[in-house]
């Protein structure tokens, strides 16, 4: 008999011994089964979530073979996912002087240390799982990793599934936790890497390549996110999501009506998803088709009140046609739904801003610093609030505090072009070499918001000099 045929037989065996289980539940008489067969029902609770019947199982099995290992080993995997870790110690303890050498034993029993808190005791645990490990290192390895994951700490799992992976090229789940974490912490070059690693050993695997296509995304290569998508498509077309990234993709490149087509494929499939309407009255805002952009964010709202993208989309519309009550009635609308938007709060000092009313502007901003001082964009703003009424002096206080806030070149050099509008040159040109040396690329933010840069010539050769010394 192959191993394919023993699978599925003891696969057909554990479900048979399920449905006893639950049967002898339901009538209140205790049924009979083996270490195996206690083992493959516990599993299968907890892969199904039923904490309290695998747990009862757990504990039948222990009276019916009370010196079974592999089943105090089950009923300590239970403890620990119902928090009880104190306990499934006392279980992996009992378990531990009968089989010294069962690396699991050892596994669990740092896991539950880490979750404790208790690491020097984990680690211990963990060198005795790998010292045991055998052919199964790189399995070990992975799944200590997986605790740390457990407990937290995602930079200790990665170095782990990476032991794993040089132990195990090959080994798929760490592929897999390695590309996904890189993505969450924004390594999106190594995400691909390990992603494509992991498709060499499995190319049809659709999931892998969605995933793929949300790391190229990210990294703003947005071609190959959607060939990534479309292969993630072909291999499920059942698999719409794909699809509505496609879309996403499409319109990250500034392909509007590619992203308006493909978001109208994904509504022949989900007709009342307001999110893809919102997209497509995005695309048709930033194509300034604005009549056909309020009609798909006026759909948005009738599909979800709750759509604050939408209402903020409307408030975008009626700022650039200058219907300025009507923008701030729909921006309100957005904060109303979600008030921690430093966007909206933002977008709103703006339009008040147009209106002339500082006093509201000021408001606004006040609550987006409460809410993100470290975002560039509320000091930029409020300055402009300050330069609208010509007082330079309290634009240059309030950029002073946006500097303590934020460590953001552009903030530096906006102080550099307001320092010389009050003729505070020495000031200006130290802050201009700080702001150079830190980001040099927005240098050409500098010449657009003091045009009179490119006239001043100790200004001109401040920077020549500083490109010619940096190589630049």
């Amino acid at each position: 008999m192959n191993k394919e045929d023993w699978s599925y037989l003891r696969e057909e065996g554990i479900q048979e011994a399920i449905n006893r289980f639950k049967k002898s539940l339901v009538s209140g008489r205790k049924s009979y089964f083996d270490v195996s067969e206690f083992e493959g029902i516990v599993e299968y609770l907890l892969d199904e979530g039923d904490l309290k019947t695998s747990e009862i199982a757990a504990l039948q099995g222990i009276q019916i073979h009370p010196g079974a290992v592999p089943l105090q080993l089950k009923y300590a995997q239970v403890l620990l996912s119902k928090g009880k870790y104190q306990n499934a110690l006392k279980y992996l303890n009992l378990a531990e002087q009968v089989e010294l050498t069962n690396p699991d034993v050892h596994l669990m029993k740092g896991s539950a240390w880490l979750v404790i808190g208790n690491e020097k005791e984990a680690e211990k645990s963990f060198r005795k799982a790998l010292k045991n490990a055998g052919h199964e290192k790189d399995d070990i390895l992975y799944h200590i990793g997986t605790s740390y994951v457990q407990a937290g700490d995602i930079d200790k799992a990665v170095s782990y599934f990476e032991k794993s992976l040089r132990v195990n090229p090959e080994n798929e789940l760490a592929l897999y936790d390695l590309g996904f974490f890189s993505d969450q912490e924004g390594y999106y070059q190594k995400s691909i890497e390990y992603y494509n690693r992991y498709l060499d050993i499995d190319p049809f695997n659709f999931s892998i390549w969605f995933n793929l296509g949300i790391s190229y995304n990210k990294s703003g290569n947005f071609e190959k996110a959607i060939d990534a998508y479309e292969f993630a498509l072909a291999l499920n077309d059942e698999f719409d999501q794909s699809l509505f990234n496609i879309g996403n993709a499409y319109a990250n490149a500034g392909k509007y009506y590619e992203a308006i087509e493909k978001y109208q494929e994904y509504l022949m499939l989900d007709a009342e998803n307001d999110d893809a309407m919102c997209y497509i009255g995005e695309c048709y805002l930033n194509l300034e088709e604005h009549r056909q952009a309020e009609i798909y964010y006026q759909k948005a709202v009738e599909l979800n009140p709750d759509n604050d993208n939408a209402f903020f989309g409307l408030g975008l519309i009626m700022w650039v046609l200058k219907k300025w009550k009507k923008s701030i009635k729909f921006i309100k609308k957005a904060l109303q739904i979600d008030d921690i938007n430093v966007e909206y709060w933002i977008t709103l000092a703006k339009v008040y801003n147009d209106t002339n009313q500082p006093a509201e502007a000021k408001k606004a901003l006040i609550r987006a610093a409460d809410i993100e001082s470290e975002n560039a964009e509320v000091w930029l703003t409020w300055a402009e609030v300050f330069m609208k009424n010509k007082d330079v002096d309290a634009a240059i206080d309030i950029m002073r505090t946006g500097i303590e806030k934020s460590d953001d070149a552009v903030l530096k050099y906006r102080l550099v072009g307001l320092l010389l509008e009050k003729k505070q040159e020495t000031e200006a040109y130290v802050l201009l070499k700080l702001a150079m040396k830190q980001d040099f690329v927005n240098i050409n933010y500098f010449f657009d918001i003091y045009p009179k840069a490119m006239k001043n010539k100790k200004l001109r050769k401040i920077i020549d000099e500083f490109r010619k010394t940096n190589n630049l």
